[in-house]
């Protein structure tokens, strides 16, 4: 069925002159060679638009949509599939990327299942077509939202031949809902069931016409072919001051459609004589970017793209390695109690907001794991915990706290390159017996000293035992490890803060601290089992803010004395913590129990102004993974070829600024979240998602899963193809799952899943 051209057609240039791939440069108006000279006292003409490349469609294609003539087309030849299975969850069904009988395929399980988007248009639909491969004596059973697929009368179950075969399965169009469908695959017999593609709609194509082949990718010409009346689509982001810009020869014309959940559309008709159509109208918003095809039988499309407003941004000129290297990881403090990352904040914190003036802020920065080693963990090696397998919890038979000596650290790199490497840290967990200690000269874990009361360490008093170990060798280059832990439980109150944040007479049990008896912390727990009344709940929140003020003056205590030895503008110092700390928002308290974002989002800030621009703000995701490659960067070292993450340097420097990008986090490799922009999904052993507006509901209480299908479909795409490869994933190469390389789309190309 022929979708209906959009009424609004793009004006925003005209003629035949291509713009060149990756144009960062201002894009031309020309003007019609058959037009008229314009007369002498003409306006002059209008200038041309200064634009750079934010996103390319063609590195981008394994997230591609397709349809033809308005049904929907599903590849599941390779591993872009991996977005309609539910994530592998709780066990992989289907086995992405494997050749049967000469075809590239998924091979799925005796159970498995799909779940497709519909359109209101395609819930009439009366057809499934497989391209399947069968053996003798088997059958399959498809069932559509828990329901037998076809009408009444219709059988139970379709048998298939030996081999490949196009199969046609009666649908019945009551059991279809606009949004998210499941079909469910239940085989009979002893071998596996393998498919190549399938389609959704009203009849069976021709001859066993491959309906894939209205939709062909040529990489290495940056180009895509559409069949008239095919269309490829997004599920993205649109930034402010975007266009979408391509080549489109001859007559063809192809329509271009971003609409939003809401229904809003933006668009208009990109061909020879108008190369562009204006997407400014949905910027901030989720929206289905939809390509037709029209008025020729093939379009080929060249070197589509989104560009943004103003000149690519560049580089900054190279300069020396910091002398002295500081990462200082907070225990346990959460990035929306901190106002300059969250702004609105109540806890006071003047020496951070002084810091920020001259460094880089991560607004939207994840730390890998909920508690203390699996962040450190990824810190250390800049690998995803499904690599490094370290978790505290989860299936106890997979329980591992050492970190493998087979990784690289940052430690080992930076004692090879010269550095003097020293840590001081108060968290327990980081230690000598899981090999946390691995690369430096000088490890202290002051938890693990003799006469430390209550589990708690001040961070003045190891502070102090860090900046001395600092002055001992700041004659030469330096790494320090510093590791406070004021905002960890028991949280102590802190003067004159706690009086300021909780001014009121207070007479329950949580006077100082928050004693372990009364939350009922067990030995080695990282929770509480005990909720306390809601008066008990605003005191110790109100500790815990104190202590944000409290671990605020130790970093003025810091920077002044490393000011006073004269070493501070030879510095790198990024700030940031393992975990957050959930304060009973969702009836729990300590950490390890989600992967909310007051648990995974938390503080980076990075100041070393010759790389990382001072008063800068960054939006756009980023990882705990990022660490060691930036600290390498910074020092002019390659990246570990086994890196997963990327510097963080080119991000804070403008090179990416304005494209959504993704930041990720794991509970045990159990559950998983993935964050972009102001959308949050989460899943867990049942693979059903849970979606959240991180922006209207920053509690994450209501669950959009429903009445945000546009904003899901983006998240549960990205989120499902990143977790079919995060063993796999780096991101220096390939780039991040919203923004692919052309590099990783090639990887892509071929990808398989055991």
């Amino acid at each position: 069925m022929r979708a209906v051209a959009l009424a609004a057609i793009a004006a925003f240039g005209c003629g035949g002159k291509k713009q060149p791939h990756h144009d960062d440069a201002a894009v031309a108006v020309v003007t019609p060679r058959d037009a008229a000279k314009p007369p002498a006292d003409a306006a002059p003409p209008k200038p041309a638009r200064s634009e750079h490349v934010a996103w390319e469609l063609v590195p981008n294609r394994h997230t591609a949509h397709r349809a033809v003539d308005g049904e929907i087309v599903v590849d599941a030849s390779g591993i872009g599939f991996s977005r309609f299975i539910r994530f592998g969850m709780p066990a992989p069904r289907w086995h992405l990327g494997q050749v049967v009988d000469g075809e590239r395929a998924a091979i799925a399980d005796r159970i498995a299942s799909l779940e497709l988007p519909l359109t209101h248009a395609q819930t009439k639909s009366t057809q499934l077509t497989l391209r399947i491969h069968g053996g003798a004596k088997q059958a399959i059973t498809v069932k559509i939202n828990g329901r037998k697929a076809g009408p009444k009368k219709a059988p139970a179950s379709v048998k298939l031949e030996p081999g490949w075969q196009t199969l046609a399965v009666a649908l019945d169009p009551a059991h279809l809902i606009v949004g998210e469908n499941q079909i469910a695959i239940e085989t009979s017999g002893r071998d596996s069931i393998a498919v190549a593609w399938l389609r959704i709609g009203t009849e069976t194509p021709a001859g066993d016409q491959d309906p894939r082949a209205a939709l062909s990718f040529d990489a290495k010409s940056d180009a895509f072919e559409l069949a008239q009346n095919a269309e490829a689509g997004w599920y993205i982001t649109i930034p402010d001051g975007a266009n979408l810009v391509a080549d489109v020869s001859g007559t063809c014309k192809l329509e271009v459609a971003a609409r939003a959940g809401d229904d809003s559309l933006t668009g208009g008709v990109i061909g020879a004589d108008a190369p562009r159509v204006d997407l400014s109208g949905s910027a901030g918003k989720v929206v289905r970017l939809s390509l037709i095809a029209r008025d020729c039988p093939k379009a080929r499309v060249g070197h589509p793209r989104i560009t943004l407003h103003g000149p690519a941004p560049v580089a900054l000129p190279k300069s020396d390695p910091p002398k002295y290297i500081i990462l200082w990881v907070m225990d346990a403090l959460r990035a929306d109690k901190v106002p300059i990352f969250t702004p609105g904040a109540r806890a006071q914190t003047p020496n951070f907001d002084e810091l920020a003036k001259s460094s880089t802020v991560f607004r939207q920065y994840y730390v890998q794991g909920n508690e203390s080693q699996a962040s450190h963990s990824s810190f250390w090696t800049s690998l995803y915990p499904a690599v490094h397998g370290v978790r505290l919890a989860g299936d106890p038979k997979k329980i591992n706290s050492t970190l493998s000596r087979k990784f690289e650290v940052i430690a080992t790199q930076l004692a090879a390159d010269g550095y003097f490497t020293t840590a001081c840290t108060g968290n327990g967990y980081v230690n000598t017996d899981d090999n946390y200690d691995r690369g430096f000269k000088e490890f202290r874990n002051m938890m693990r000293e003799s006469g430390v009361e209550n589990n708690f360490i001040p961070g003045e008093k190891i502070v102090n035992a860090a900046l001395g170990q600092l002055d001992k060798h700041r004659d030469g280059p330096t790494y320090l490890f510093l590791g406070t832990i004021d905002t960890h439980g028991p949280w102590v109150a802190r003067k004159p803060w706690i009086d300021i944040y909780s001014p009121g007479p207070y007479h329950g049990p949580f006077q100082e601290f928050g004693t372990a008896k009364d939350l009922g912390f067990k030995p080695g727990s990282m929770g509480c089992s005990i909720i306390p009344p809601p008066a008990d709940v605003e005191r110790l929140r109100a500790i815990y803010d104190s202590a944000v003020s409290y671990h605020d003056q130790q970093v003025g205590r810091v920077i002044a004395q490393l000011k006073a030895w004269g070493i501070w503008d030879q510095t790198m110092l990024i700030i940031t913590a393992d975990h957050g700390e959930e304060l009973f928002e969702d009836q729990r308290c300590g950490h390890g129990g989600s992967l909310r974002d007051s648990l995974v989002r938390v503080p980076l800030l990075i100041h070393d102004p010759s790389r990382f621009p001072a008063g800068t703000i960054v939006d756009e995701g980023a990882e705990g993974i990022d660490l060691l490659p930036t600290i390498l960067s910074a020092i002019g070292k390659p990246p570990l070829g086994a890196a997963q993450g990327d510097a963080l340097e080119p991000l804070a420097q403008g090179i990416g600024k304005g494209w959504a990008r993704p930041s990720y986090a794991s509970m045990y490799e159990a559950s998983h979240a993935m964050r972009i922009g102001r959308w949050k999904v989460r899943v867990s052993w049942t693979g059903a998602p849970l979606v959240d507006d991180l922006v209207a509901d920053p509690g994450e209480t209501q669950d959009m899963t429903a009445t945000h299908p546009v904003e899901r479909r983006m998240l549960t795409d990205d989120l499902g193809l990143f977790l079919s490869l995060r063993t796999r994933w780096q991101k220096t190469a390939w780039g991040v799952v919203t923004a692919m390389t052309p590099e990783g789309a090639a990887a892509l190309d071929t990808a398989s899943t055991p």
